[in-house]
């Protein structure tokens, strides 16, 4: 029987493709970072919600630099939705954190172009707990009244009109807080796997500004309402029902946790 090196015998790993794409734009070289990558975009893939995406923001491998990356396009261009980002950040393994005064990024995905009015979802992963004044994520279009927002402070999130919005009692802003409309007339807001809001009011419009993470996009002209909340995961694209809203939480849980900054 011939000699075979422990080597020789163990396993190569194979990375998903769409992961590997990511892992080499970002230069992500850390094992397990490119093994939570791997497994968020599988996960993803095997809940059925990859193909819903428009922009995945995984803020992974700590520098503005690798942050920027969209995952479902890892292209250095405004038409693949890679962040670019304005104003204070810090930038860590642990995420990107505007500082609230002047800080945002900029996702270039304009809704009305991308997302309707019958499906569309925001997400995002805050490692901050913060209530404290107004901050928003998103965009709003003055001329229709529109907004693309969740607002964790005042306890509201919204995509579409301002009658459309869902209050909710906000104790805490930490965890994944998801904005999703699956209809003109239904729009729900999840914490982590929580359904905390809904409105059944119907809208018309969806705003026609880039969605920005860290402020909200003032109809194009300037960002308001800063915050700084520290980002380990955001995702804007076709809206998610109650099962794939769950699926995301997992997914995105299972990632920030391999990652050890789970809250």
């Amino acid at each position: 029987m011939g000699y075979y090196s422990l080597i020789s015998l163990m396993p190569k790993f194979s990375f998903d493709a769409d992961a590997q794409a990511f892992i080499t734009a970002a230069a992500i070289t850390d094992a397990t970072q490119q093994i939570a990558i791997n497994t968020l975009v599988v996960d993803l893939k095997g809940y059925g919600i990859w193909t819903k995406m428009k922009a995945l923001y995984p803020f992974v491998g700590g520098t503005a630099t690798s942050h920027k990356w969209n995952l479902k396009d890892p292209r250095d261009l405004d038409a693949a939705y890679r962040l670019v980002f304005n104003g204070g950040w810090t930038h860590s393994s642990n995420g990107a954190t505007p500082n609230g005064t002047n800080g945002y990024a900029d996702t270039k995905i304009i809704p009305s172009s991308v997302l309707t009015t019958s499906s569309a979802h925001f997400s995002k992963y805050n490692r901050t707990n913060d209530l404290v004044n107004f901050k928003l994520d998103g965009s709003y279009t003055v001329n229709n009244s529109t907004l693309f927002q969740h607002n964790y402070t005042s306890a509201n999130g919204c995509i579409g009109q301002a009658t459309s919005t869902a209050t909710y009692t906000a104790t805490n802003t930490q965890g994944l807080f998801t904005a999703t409309r699956i209809a003109t007339n239904a729009f729900k807001v999840f914490k982590n796997t929580s359904n905390i809001a809904s409105n059944t009011t119907s809208i018309t419009a969806m705003p026609n500004s880039s969605v920005y993470i860290g402020a909200r996009n003032e109809d194009g002209v300037s960002p308001g309402f800063y915050n700084s909340y520290q980002a380990a995961f955001a995702s804007i694209g076709d809206g998610l029902n109650d099962t794939e809203a769950a699926a995301l939480y997992t997914a995105v849980q299972t990632y920030q946790t391999t990652l050890s900054r789970q809250v």
